[in-house]
């Protein structure tokens, strides 16, 4: 096995990617879930062609389903997103869905560690109205309340409360957290949307499909989530919220 192996744990479903090796310790990366882990080597195998092929399958349908949720009306103008994200791949993927809608959206890759002190600058420059915050995560199994039990969930809280500092974000929506990344923290500290209420792994694309439905709802109406769990794969189980207004203008 090498850095980049495609690698799956024996006693799991989910493929990832290597991205380091050190001491007989794979450290390791969602292909297609926001989640970094860590194993022994004797604990991974390869994946299969086949595996990976029905996993990248399974991530173009995602997509397609995304970009059927709204075609875009000339009549209105969408709300402005600022996708922060703490992997390349992953906003990638979602920069791309946000330019099949017709979203106008930035996005800025921060590690999830400096996430607070630089989203200020890009704040100030996009003057977003949805702001998503998000990279990875991951839970201990120590003890749900405790957020040292989280890899990230500390972060994304300060970025999120640097976000609400801004005068400028004093309405925007906020959307925040990765896999099993602690929810009603991330509620409690400002975020109007989060993951995750069950401490599940969630998609690439879970937290762009939250903003999309936030951009493309109408200001006067309140955001149905419950639209958007339609394309999250868990549903309710990754992403939860508060009751929230939309982000789209009609043009007069």
């Amino acid at each position: 096995m090498k850095v980049s192996d495609y690698v799956v744990l024996k006693v799991g479903s989910i493929i990832y990617l290597i991205v380091d090796i050190e001491n007989d310790v794979v450290k390791l990366k969602g292909l297609n879930y926001r989640i970094y882990a860590s194993a022994n080597i004797q604990d991974v195998r390869l994946a299969t062609p086949d595996e990976i092929k029905l996993e990248k399958e399974k991530c173009e349908k995602y997509a397609l389903r995304i970009t059927n949720l709204r075609k875009r009306d000339e009549g209105c103008l969408l709300g402005k997103v600022l996708h922060i994200d703490g992997d390349r791949l992953y906003l990638d993927k979602c920069m791309s869905l946000y330019e099949q809608l017709g979203i106008y959206a930035y996005g800025a890759l921060i590690n999830e560690e400096n996430m607070a002190k630089e989203i200020d600058s890009y704040i100030n420059q996009i003057r977003p109205e949805v702001i998503v915050v998000t990279g990875h995560d991951l839970y201990n199994g120590q003890g749900i309340k405790d957020l040292d039990n989280y890899s990230n969930t500390k972060n994304f809280i300060e970025a999120i409360k640097a976000i609400r500092k801004n005068p400028i974000t004093i309405n925007a929506v906020v959307i925040a957290g990765a896999c099993q990344s602690n929810y009603e923290a991330l509620i409690a500290n400002g975020a109007d949307f989060a993951s995750s209420p069950k401490r599940i792994n969630v998609h690439t694309f879970d937290p762009a499909v939250v903003a999309i439905k936030a951009s493309t709802t109408s200001m006067l109406r309140v955001i149905q989530l419950k639209d958007a769990l339609k394309y999250i794969e868990n549903g309710k189980d990754a992403f939860g919220g508060i009751e929230t207004m939309g982000k789209m203008r009609l043009i007069l």
